[in-house]
């Protein structure tokens, strides 16, 4: 039988300065399995900096299921925890992914409290409502082009040999690290930098060198086009979540354009170019705020 690691749905992302709860669940086959003896767990970010030193205890609260207590984090960052333990006499490592964000769209009560969504708790679990904000804020990011909370990024680039270098996410907000060839950028080159919508961040007294291809500049930050959502990003994740949701139990085929009835032939709105989400409310919200240049076929 197969071994499967399900990391929890409710912890894959984090909250900034909230100490967050973390688990796995261990599957043989079906089947929810204890390891034998003790299962350790070790966690590093992106850059490689210990957050938790392996083989550290964990604790259980079911049969398969392991939990740890991650502390509060100040800065954004992105986590890898890696689980060791060992199943069917083999010791096996079992790695989870979290992020620690600047906040949330919605939350899982908001959703809770929508129309038909709410009391159906056997039919719309907690995990589910966390997994339809997850599509929500991914279906929104994706297409806008930049979040509407600060997330974190790591950056790993060829140097430009100019005092500019373009980041891959617009809106830097915070330059959290950086480096060139290997050699720290110091507190004063991080606080001197100037910031730029577009994403160019500009060294005042220096150069990004060029050095080598392959990526000799590093920069670890945290972006964003503002650190709480607006009002109606907001109603658009909540929105598209309850979508979301309400086509977990649809009886029309998802690929349908049409149904019909005693009533005639309504027309099903679909997703499309310039249409990320087939709710004509939600896509006018969302083509306002775009920072993507627009598609074509």
């Amino acid at each position: 039988m197969a071994l499967y690691a399900v990391p929890s749905t409710e912890s894959a992302l984090i909250l900034r300065d909230a100490a967050e709860t973390i688990s796995i669940s261990v599957y043989i086959g079906e089947t929810l399995t204890n390891a034998t003896g003790n299962v350790t767990i070790g966690i590093v970010d992106a850059t490689g900096a210990t957050l938790v030193a392996a083989a550290t205890a964990t604790s259980t609260s079911a049969t398969g299921v392991y939990k740890y207590t991650v502390p509060a984090q100040s800065n954004l960052k992105e986590l890898t925890a890696t689980w060791t333990g060992t199943w069917s006499g083999a010791v096996t490592q079992l790695t989870t992914q979290h992020e620690v964000v600047g906040g949330f769209y919605t939350t899982p009560a908001e959703i809770r409290a929508m129309n038909m969504i709410e009391g159906e708790n056997a039919t719309y679990t907690l995990s589910d409502l966390v997994n339809s904000i997850s599509y929500a804020t991914e279906v929104i990011d994706s297409y806008v082009g930049v979040p509407f909370v600060y997330r974190y990024h790591r950056d790993v680039l060829d140097g430009t040999n100019q005092q500019d270098l373009k980041l891959t996410k617009m809106f830097p907000q915070v330059i959290l690290a950086g480096s060139i060839g290997g050699t720290a950028l110091t507190a004063t080159q991080i606080s001197d930098l100037n910031k730029y919508a577009s994403g160019v961040i500009r060294l005042k007294n220096d150069v990004w060198a060029f050095n080598n291809p392959g990526g000799q500049v590093k920069v670890d930050y945290e972006y964003g086009s503002s650190k709480t959502p607006p009002p109606d990003i907001s109603w658009c994740a909540r929105t598209v979540a309850r979508f979301w949701l309400l086509e977990m139990n649809s009886r029309i085929p998802d690929q349908a354009t049409s149904i019909s009835s005693e009533f005639g032939n309504i027309q099903i709105s679909q997703p499309g170019q310039n249409r990320p989400t087939g709710i004509q409310s939600v896509d006018t919200i969302l083509n306002r705020y775009r920072q993507r240049a627009p598609s074509a076929f």
